[in-house]
């Protein structure tokens, strides 16, 4: 009986160690293992940190043991998996701080526990993803008393293994030290590389840090966006490097097929020595949460809103009579720039961004969507800022999604001056994942006038061929619901007044093909 427990404890310890052999877990070289014993120190406060275990697996890895002719000799050594962790659901770590500090942090003062005299801080993660060990506390509370030297501080944060700033971040996390966090994130970024750039995405997404809430977002330290862009830029979508944290990670020996997706959801990160295999779904919640930032563009209004959209002609460098590109901006009621768009030359895509910026590349931060020319510009499809349906296979569901057709834009007129344009539109709802079918209102011939007019009231200050409305598609002659009026205000700006039912993204595009009437065919 007695060498069966023997067993089971040596087998329970065994699971243990493996488990420490996470994505995080490696060996730290030069740094004191010794840790003082505080127990009975009266000066200091005993802090149990409740670790509880998800029932999934974020991650594994095997060892590369050599590596000829594409074809490799693969040694397992994975984490433990879901089956086994019913012997480490929870784990305490068990540590020491000195009681002056319980005054200076919010999170040990409420989870102070004056009967026991002790402070408990329940926290939760995931198998493969690296938890806290004593001496990480430790060496936070050490920081802790030097942070506001900064030259000791920074100092101290330099001299330290790569490796075991991890284990810092996640103490700072815990402990909610936003300073401390801030020079970590500093220190990891300044030399970053793929696998390090994954590894900070799992431990903000597992310790919820505050800068998950900006991944979505443009953020220098958004890791989810760097991972994003990998993917784009290892795939060809993403042409140029122009993020300077995705720079150093190309430059420090990334390589095209190092991050690879196995299946639906499982990241493959390939590196010298190992094989990485991540459960991304941990970051599905990030992408609906940039899905829901994007609604903003995409999704139809509810109320009437009223904009104006300016054009502005530049000189390309080199072509001298040109006056492209055309800057198309979207503005509201107080003159705040919404939407901006770029064609590059007559014919050419139009390019939709979220605002303006130095270099126009498509599939970054900013990107929302393209307009593309087709049947020698008679007709137009809009895409919003997905990826190519034929690269569906390439990503894994949390990078994103295919492209959808948010418009079909279509002439069935000539290009008059004396009357305007008329045209039919479908324009894909997202709300009821269907298209509606919009038309423009015929204008009514006025022989006194001996012109076309349309009741555009306030909306319409010069008479154009860019003045229209557009209406709900119906066989009848009844009054339709009104989807979109645009008018002419001088020779560069327009009114654009959206209505129920069609998104500012969409109502932006028409207004767009509307005004650039060099790329409609003649």
């Amino acid at each position: 009986m007695h060498n069966e427990q023997n067993q089971i404890k040596q087998c329970q310890q065994y699971k243990e160690e493996r488990f420490q052999q996470s994505l995080f877990k490696d060996q730290i070289q030069n740094i004191d293992l010794t840790i003082q014993d505080d127990s009975k120190n009266p000066n200091f406060v005993k802090v149990i940190l409740i670790c509880t275990f998800t029932n999934e697996t974020i991650a594994n890895k095997e060892k590369i043991i050599c590596s000829e002719n594409e074809t490799q000799i693969i040694q397992k050594d994975d984490v433990v998996e879901q089956y086994d962790l019913s012997d480490c659901i929870k784990k305490e770590i068990i540590t020491y701080v000195e009681r002056t500090f319980i005054e200076c942090s919010k999170l040990l003062k409420s989870n102070y526990i004056e009967k026991l005299d002790v402070i408990k801080l329940p926290i939760c993660s995931a198998n493969g993803i690296r938890i806290p060990n004593e001496y990480d506390i430790k060496q936070f509370f050490k920081l802790s008393l030097i942070k506001n030297n900064n030259e000791e501080f920074t100092k101290s944060i330099r001299t330290m293994d790569t490796k075991h700033l991890f284990g810092l971040l996640i103490t700072s996390l815990i402990f909610q030290d936003s300073h401390i966090e801030e020079a970590l994130y500093e220190q990891i970024f300044s030399n970053i590389n793929l696998e390090n750039a994954i590894k900070l995405l799992l431990i903000n997404v597992q310790y919820e840090s505050k800068k998950q809430h900006y991944f979505y977002k443009y953020n220098k330290y958004s890791s989810y966006r760097l991972i994003k862009h990998l993917y784009y830029f290892s795939k060809g979508l993403l042409k140029e490097t122009y993020d300077n944290h995705l720079q150093k990670i190309v430059q420090n020996g990334m390589k095209p097929k190092q991050l690879q997706v196995e299946k639906p959801n499982f990241i493959k990160l390939i590196t010298q020595q190992h094989i990485f295999k991540i459960n991304s779904t941990i970051f599905y919640p990030l992408f609906k949460q940039q899905e829901l930032y994007l609604f903003k563009y995409y999704k139809p209004i509810r109320e009437t809103q009223l904009f104006t959209v300016n054009r502005t002609l530049n000189f390309v460098e080199g072509k001298e009579q040109s006056d492209y590109p055309h800057l198309y901006y979207l503005k509201n009621n107080e003159n705040q720039t919404i939407l901006i768009a770029i064609q590059y030359e007559m014919t050419g895509d139009i390019l939709i961004f979220q605002e303006y910026q130095d270099k126009f590349i498509k599939y970054n931060d900013n990107y929302l969507g393209i307009i593309e020319f087709k049947n020698q510009g008679k007709e137009f499809i809009v895409y919003d800022d997905g990826y190519p349906e034929y690269m569906e296979n390439s990503f894994p569901q949390w990078i994103g999604r295919k492209k959808r057709r948010m418009l079909v834009f279509d002439y069935f007129s000539e290009k008059r001056y004396d009357k305007p344009r008329l045209f039919y539109v479908k324009c894909y709802n997202i709300n009821t994942n269907q298209y509606d079918e919009i038309i423009t209102k015929e204008p009514h011939y006025e022989e006194s006038k001996g012109a076309f007019t349309l009741k555009l009231k306030d909306i319409a200050q010069t008479p154009s061929t860019r003045n229209f409305i557009l209406q709900k598609k119906c066989e009848n002659n009844t009054e339709q619901n009104i989807y979109l009026c645009h008018g002419k205000q001088n020779k560069h700006t327009f009114h654009l007044q959206l209505h129920e039912g069609i998104s500012i993204f969409q109502g932006f595009c028409i207004s767009v093909l509307s005004i650039c009437s060099k790329g409609t065919y003649q």
